[in-house]
């Protein structure tokens, strides 16, 4: 992927539009995982470890705490 600044905004957007909120949350925990080497060996696994890969260390871990922040959750989270 391309070196830009706020391309983990875009990959989060891309994310909850094609999978939900819940299932982009998933792939987003299962990202966290290859940013601490420890990857989750659960079903998001192969997405993960492919998004890891393609965005490179820094973009991965601003994508995984996009979603962890709460000024990103949906309102019916809050």
């Amino acid at each position: 992927m391309t070196e830009e600044p706020d391309l983990f905004r875009a990959v989060a957007a891309l994310l909850v539009e094609q999978h939900g909120w819940n299932r982009a949350t998933q792939v987003a925990t299962a990202v966290r995982g290859f940013v601490y080497d420890r990857p989750d060996p659960g079903p998001h696994r192969g997405d993960a470890e492919s998004l890891y890969r393609r965005l490179g260390w820094e973009q991965a871990a601003l994508l995984a705490s996009w979603f962890r922040d709460s000024r990103n959750w949906p309102t019916s989270r809050h």
